[in-house]
């Protein structure tokens, strides 16, 4: 019989986290801990204990032995798998209805969205691109986010809009 891996485990748990869009203080929430606690787990300076493990499992539909996977596998489309399977369950359906975080958007949409990857957009077609998705965020937030996710994100160029020069982002 394989043996638990707290720290495997605490891997996977926070790769559900960033993969569905849940905010780090919504889930800490959730598990009944303390954001600085879930802090200190994504430092890894610590694992999540079996109460949070117990808590986690179910609402990420994922087994102990799946989560205990070295490489675990996580569904294109999870979020709204869970949406479907979590619709009856108050706590759960109330935190996955929330506006995802702005990782998730730009990760799983914005990065497959066809237009982005060709041509590029200015920061208000991508807000209006996660307002059609029922997502509102500031362009500020949204340029912010652009600038922080340098590694899948470039300035493709620039474009003049109301007077005003902005900036065009591009996949990489």
């Amino acid at each position: 019989m394989t043996s638990i891996n707290r720290k495997v485990i605490t891997e996977n748990i926070l790769k559900l986290i960033d993969s569905n869009g849940i905010e780090d203080n919504d889930f800490a929430n959730l598990i009944e801990k303390s954001t600085r606690t879930l802090s200190r787990i994504r430092k890894g300076q610590s694992l999540f204990d079996i109460d949070a493990i117990n808590v986690a499992s179910p609402f990420f539909d994922k087994s102990l032995i799946e989560l205990n996977k070295q490489y675990m596998v996580i569904e294109v489309d999870s979020r709204n798998k869970l949406k479907q399977i979590h619709k009856n369950n108050v706590a759960y359906s109330s935190l996955l209805e929330k506006r995802p975080s702005i990782t998730y958007a730009i990760t799983y949409h914005l990065l497959n969205n066809k237009e982005f990857c060709s041509t590029g957009m200015i920061v208000d077609k991508i807000k209006r691109l996660f307002e059609s998705l029922g997502w509102n965020y500031s362009s500020s937030y949204i340029s912010s986010s652009m600038r922080r996710n340098s590694k899948y994100i470039t300035v493709a160029g620039t474009a003049i809009v109301d007077g005003n020069e902005v900036n065009i982002y591009k996949s990489k």
